[in-house]
């Protein structure tokens, strides 16, 4: 074992069952397996794109009297500049309705007096500023307003409008009404005809509900010989819909100014394998102190939009809450770590904020993000073209509006942060037998054609981790994994049952019972199957009329059941393990789910003596021959139960090691942020570097030889 641990030598102390998996496996006797990883070739072929882009929110309403009275174009433009800016949308339409330059077909906003839109154009050309033009499409409310018969409708007849005394939300419009689209047509047209715009981008085109009773999407699915009142014809109606807005609309900018970029704001939706034909780019909304997103929100879904050969944006935003706050400003360091982990993840990076009404960029905003861009684009030679190096796959429901925020994806997605595994998010139709190892998530059932590329792909070697309700494929309620030994026997009918250790993976604590908060299912393990632990009950369910003492019931017995087991190449964990870690965070989650990784995977990309709160990224630029490890420091001051996380203060990393499980052959190691040269330890099969001091983050670029 490398002893090298530190201040960090107190997770073996307090025995969180992690510190074996994240130390630095240097006592092998012999050097490891070879490891099976992927490196998508499409990433050196991307076209160059910014880095740095600000997207600029400038929704008004009416109430707002003058617009743009303090702007001026020279300020605006050179503005950007400081702020190290290479790319912005500004607007052309927003969510009111309201037009920000001359429209023929209207409303300018009131309060403008002159063509907002054209001058910033201007000043972004001729400073070399990529600009795109902001459209909304299904939230307009002065559409709403005007057309009330072209309102999506709800099951009950009702639309949503504010009710008497709310503040108006999304309006939803319908995209079945031709005459709402071919007024869009027209308004796309006159922009992007207009002005010399790098790219149109337009928000808010999907369905606020994957369904719509108005009459004429009634009328198109009785015409299809559907039945309106089914959920799952509407959700596909829908669905069809929204393809088709998009390939209507990527044709129409194309044809009215070829070569303009065409970017939809598609919210983080499932199914981008039926969009990605149609995308010039994938942007990712997703402010992580925001509600709705969090710090596992952005991560997860760049692992996934980035498998589709595609530029992608991941998006953070300098507000300390969501859009629009105005008088919130993020601190420097807070946005590097926000935007380090967007480039690690092989994404380019995106900055919301919103201009005041007068149109004049706040000068502090943009001392802010100046700073933390600076630091990108001094990274930049080292992020064009590079591809992540991956080695599991985690596999996700592919319904179409799903907006993957799912509880269970954010507790897997963290716990494989923490695991220092190397993964890409994939849908079930993707090609997932690239990688070495499959990850199937509590609430994911797969259907029965994943099932069989599943059984061929441990027939070759690969190795799945099954997670709960994804040992049973979809319809079914005998498991699939019952080849294996694995059978399951329903759920369990009590919250919390325990898990019981058969086997060491919880350090030097003594025997103990520990609690699945969040209930578990219930399975045998025989034959080849080998169970990890136990499943454990109560003496009965906590309810009104049988309870004891404060909380649950304590631990009676254990049963025949399993709670971890491993036969082979695969693995099983019996209880939710993605939603019970993501709610309550409990350590020897954590510790179980390395014990099964660990059986099922004993080698891995990348290992580390660096805290849990550390994301390590593994990316390669095959044309310079250079591996790039990304060390972030995520270093959270301690919160008040309302407020997110914030980055604030960091304390820096001291004596990170950070070890490559691949047999290279490195000409030089670098630093790249610190500017220091690294010494490489080469042994086993693998190299090794530390970091003397990580104040926020690192790069470590890996100069190989052929």
């Amino acid at each position: 074992m490398h002893t090298n641990l530190n201040r960090r030598e107190f997770l073996g102390a307090l025995a969180v069952g992690v510190a074996a998996a994240h130390a630095l496996p240097l006592g092998a006797a012999e050097a490891p397996p070879a490891l099976k990883t992927w490196i998508d070739p499409r990433f050196a072929a991307l076209p160059r794109r910014p880095w740095r882009k600000i997207h600029l929110d400038f929704h008004n309403t009416r109430h707002i009297g003058r617009i743009g009275e303090k702007f001026n174009a020279d300020e605006f433009g050179d503005r950007l500049l400081a702020g190290n800016v290479d790319s912005v949308v500004v607007f052309a339409k927003d969510m009111h309705g309201l037009f920000y330059y001359p429209s023929k077909y209207g409303p300018v906003h009131p309060g403008l007096a002159f063509d907002l839109l054209g001058e910033q154009v201007k000043a972004c050309r001729a400073r070399k500023i990529a600009v795109y033009a902001y459209y909304c499409t299904t939230w307009d409310h002065h559409l709403a307003s005007t057309h009330k018969d072209w309102l999506v409708i709800k099951r009950d007849g009702s639309n949503y409008l504010p009710k008497a005394g709310q503040t108006p939300g999304w309006t939803a419009l319908c995209l079945a009404h031709e005459p709402f689209c071919k007024l869009m047509d027209e308004h796309t047209r006159e922009f992007v005809g207009r002005y010399e715009l790098d790219g149109a981008w337009f928000d808010m085109a999907e369905p606020i509900a994957p369904e719509c009773y108005c009459p004429e999407c009634k009328k198109q699915l009785v015409a299809a010989g559907k039945d309106p009142k089914d959920a799952e014809a509407q959700r596909a109606h829908k669905n069809q819909l929204f393809l088709d807005w998009h390939k209507r609309m990527r044709e129409l900018v194309r044809a009215t100014r070829p070569g303009c970029q065409v970017d939809f704001n598609d919210i983080g939706l499932a199914c981008v394998s039926q969009r990605a034909a149609l995308l010039d780019n994938i942007d990712i909304e997703a402010l992580p102190t925001g509600a709705g997103w969090g710090y596992f929100y952005a991560p997860m879904q760049m692992r996934y939009q980035r498998t589709f050969g595609l530029p992608v944006n991941g998006m953070t935003g300098r507000f300390v809450t969501s859009w629009a706050d105005f008088g919130g400003l993020k601190l420097p360091q807070q946005l590097d770590v926000e935007l380090a982990s967007i480039v690690a993840n092989a994404a380019r990076c995106d900055i919301g904020d919103q201009m005041p009404p007068t149109g004049r960029l706040d000068p502090a905003v943009y001392h802010v993000i100046g700073k933390s861009y600076g630091r990108i684009k001094a990274l930049e030679p080292y992020l064009e073209g590079a591809a992540p190096v991956t080695e599991a796959a985690l596999l996700i429901p592919a319904v179409p509006f799903d907006r993957l925020r799912d509880e269970y994806l954010y507790g897997l997605t963290k716990l494989l942060l923490e695991s220092r595994l190397q993964f890409d998010v994939v849908e079930p139709g993707q090609e997932w037998e690239r990688y070495g190892l499959v990850v199937l998530p509590d609430g994911f059932r797969p259907d029965a054609t994943t099932v069989a590329r599943l059984h061929a792909f441990i027939a070759q070697g690969g190795a799945v981790l099954a997670c709960h309700e994804a040992g049973l494929a979809a319809g079914a309620t005998a498991s699939w994994l019952e080849r294996y030994g694995l059978t399951y026997a329903g759920a369990s009918p009590f919250k919390p049952a325990y898990l019981v250790p058969r086997v060491k993976f919880t350090g030097d604590i003594p025997d103990y019972e520990y609690a699945l908060y969040e209930g578990a299912s219930q399975w045998k393990a025989a034959g080849a199957a080998t169970s990890l632990a136990a499943l454990g009950e109560p003496k009965f369910q906590r309810t009104a009329e049988h309870f004891t003492s404060h909380k649950q019931t304590p631990f009676d017995h254990v049963t025949d059941y399993t709670a971890l087991a491993r036969s082979g190449r695969v693995g099983l964990i019996a209880f939710p393990i993605g939603q019970s870690y993501y709610r309550n965070g409990y350590w020897v989650y954590r510790a179980a789910f390395e014990k099964v990784l660990g059986e099922v995977l004993p080698q891995r990309l990348i290992s580390s003596n660096a805290p849990l709160s550390t994301e390590i990224t593994l990316t390669q630029q095959a044309a310079q021959k250079r591996y790039l490890i990304h060390v972030i420091n995520y270093s959270p001051v301690r919160k008040a139960p309302p407020h997110p996380e914030f980055h604030e203060d960091p304390i820096a990393l001291t004596d990170a090691t950070v070890r490559l499980n691949l047999p290279l052959k490195v000409a030089a190691a670098r630093a790249l942020i610190a500017g220091e040269k690294l010494r490489v330890r080469a042994e086993r099969g693998g190299v090794e570097v530390t970091l003397a001091r990580v104040p926020v983050s690192e790069v470590i670029c890996l100069e190989v030889e052929a």
